[in-house]
């Protein structure tokens, strides 16, 4: 029987159901899991069908291997091999054990096994220790219903690498204007590195979304690494299936921290406050309110020029000098780009129109082959670019499908006769005289003589700063770009590089793409060329 379409979808909400209660256990130590596990078993849950219901133990182990083995596919619904059987304990053996528990409150429920076992009242192996807590609690019996366990503890927190562990946050911050008559919240979205407590990645948005988390993750992915583990709270952005699965296939393990439970939080709630008490009080009193675009060049200047370099109270150091030196003796994972944007898409399920061959996301219509008319289709897309959207059926990638144009025909179908050329072709002429102009202001430029000495830039030398303007190492088709830029400007002076790239990083950023760069210098150093041919 084919699966219905909403079947994906409710798998996946039952398998993170699943890894929400034993999350706490796969991070606790080994000797605390049991304690964890225990106090799982022992509430009641609700599914994401809505029925309430308890999970034993050993069920719970038994999601910890599978998720161990093959993490969050693994914990997909299966079917139970005990279904059926029946285990249990019989009254006089829970009385005595409870009478036992009572007598030395301290006893171990291991303990307590081995008492019946030996005394004959449970036959050796027939009882679990699941089994007998389980029923203990329900008679109030169990150590933590007789306040024998110590109260929990909490352990402070340490990384000696960065990307180690990464906190993820979202800050209400102030008002912005967003149209002439309008004004909004913004809201700070910020991951802070918790060995330098250096921030790679933050900006305001008007949102706590998780299209705001997946720009904000895919920023620091790109521009940095993949780290280790994401600790963030419970909010909405952090509680996508998207987010989770897509973290699950990059290999970063997510963490939720408790509700209403503030320890383990400390790097971000106090990096908040700073972010409150000296950057947004300024803003605030500001006369008038900042567009989205002002705030988030005040909070660039303010995280460089202050946060940045002020060393912390934790690590005695500027977190910038913390994370460069750290990082410098680090290998980090680095993050394939087409699976970056792919698995972090939002998936939505439609049903491709059996006429036109097309799938509706967003109300922009994408054509698709027409071997899937009439059938259902998974759809990953970016809300904010729709250019091109992702198209699985059966769990299998089928293409790369693109908005439908007027009179475009399904793929599959026959094309129309090709239309007779135009009668001239306006573009090539366009392109000739365009090609005429540029070669006479390229021939008019003077160039000056350049010293065949160490003043010189070289391509090492080029790939050396775009690395520091990237933040990582060039690849192949990078490197030949360089290559091409400075054959078509040598000789360049070093001083003049160096002047257009600390002014590109200033105005653009760091983390692009290095022909951003090389596009900079190419227009800042012909734009010094005429400038020094219109002298006397």
């Amino acid at each position: 029987m084919a699966d219905r379409p909403e079947d994906d979808e409710a798998r996946q909400a039952q398998a993170l159901f699943r890894y929400r209660l034993i999350a706490d256990a796969v991070e606790a130590a080994r000797g605390g899991r049991a304690a964890i596990l225990r106090e799982v078993a022992a509430t009641d849950h609700v599914t994401p069908d809505g029925r309430t219901v308890r999970f034993s133990q050993r069920t719970l182990e038994r999601w910890i291997a599978r998720f161990a083995q093959g993490r969050l596919q693994a914990l997909h619904r299966a079917a139970r091999r005990d279904r059926g059987c029946r285990r249990g304990i019989t009254d006089a053996a829970l009385d005595r054990a409870i009478a036992l528990r009572q007598e030395v409150t301290a006893r171990s429920t291991t303990t307590l096994i081995d008492i019946l076992e030996r005394a004959g009242e449970v036959a050796p192996g027939a009882l679990r220790r699941s089994t007998l807590d389980r029923h203990l609690d329900r008679r109030d019996a169990s150590r933590r219903m007789l306040h024998v366990l110590g109260t929990k503890r909490h352990v402070r927190l340490s990384f000696d690498h960065p990307l180690d562990f990464v906190v993820a946050d979202f800050h209400v911050g102030p008002y912005v204007r967003i149209a002439e008559d309008r004004i909004a919240r913004a809201r700070l979205g910020a991951f802070i590195d918790h060995c330098s407590r250096y921030v790679p990645e933050s900006r305001y948005g008007l949102a706590e979304d998780f299209m705001a988390v997946r720009r904000g993750l895919r920023s620091l992915c790109t521009a940095w690494g993949l780290m280790s583990k994401l600790y963030v709270d419970n909010g909405p952005g952090y509680q996508a299936n998207r987010f989770h699965f897509g973290c699950d296939a990059l290999d970063i393990q997510v963490v939720h921290s408790k509700a209403y439970v503030s320890e383990g939080r400390g790097v971000i709630e106090r990096f908040n406050r700073t972010v409150k008490e000296a950057f947004e009080t300024e803003v605030r009193i500001r006369p008038e309110l900042p567009t989205l675009d002002e705030l988030n060049a005040f909070w660039r200047a303010f995280l460089d020029e202050r946060y940045h370099r002020t060393p912390h109270s934790e690590t005695h150091e500027p977190p910038l000098e913390r994370w460069q030196r750290l990082l410098a003796q680090t290998e980090v994972r680095t993050a394939d780009p087409v699976l970056l944007d792919e698995v972090l898409r939002l998936r939505a399920r439609r049903k491709v129109h059996k006429k036109t061959s097309t799938v509706e996301v967003c109300d922009v219509r994408f054509v698709v082959d027409t071997a899937l008319r009439a059938r259902w289709v998974d759809v990953l897309y970016d809300p904010h670019d729709l250019g091109n959207v992702l198209v699985y059926f059966d769990g299998r990638r089928i293409e790369r499908a693109t908005p439908q144009r007027p009179g475009e025909h399904p793929i599959g179908r026959a094309e129309p006769p090709p239309a007779p050329p135009p009668s001239v072709d306006y573009l090539a002429l366009l392109q000739r005289d365009h090609e005429r102009r540029r070669a006479t202001e390229i021939a008019s430029i003077r160039f000056r003589a350049v010293p065949a000495d160490d003043q010189a830039l070289t391509l090492t030398r080029l790939i050396e700063r775009l690395r520091a303007c990237t933040g990582r190492v060039l690849g192949d088709v990078e490197t030949q770009h360089a290559a091409a830029v400075l054959e078509a400007l040598a000789p360049v002076e070093i001083a003049i590089a160096d002047v257009a790239l600390k002014t590109a990083v200033a105005q653009l950023g760091r983390g692009l793409h290095a022909s951003q760069y090389l596009e900079a210098l190419r227009a800042h150093v012909l734009s010094a060329r005429r400038k020094g041919k219109r002298k006397p």
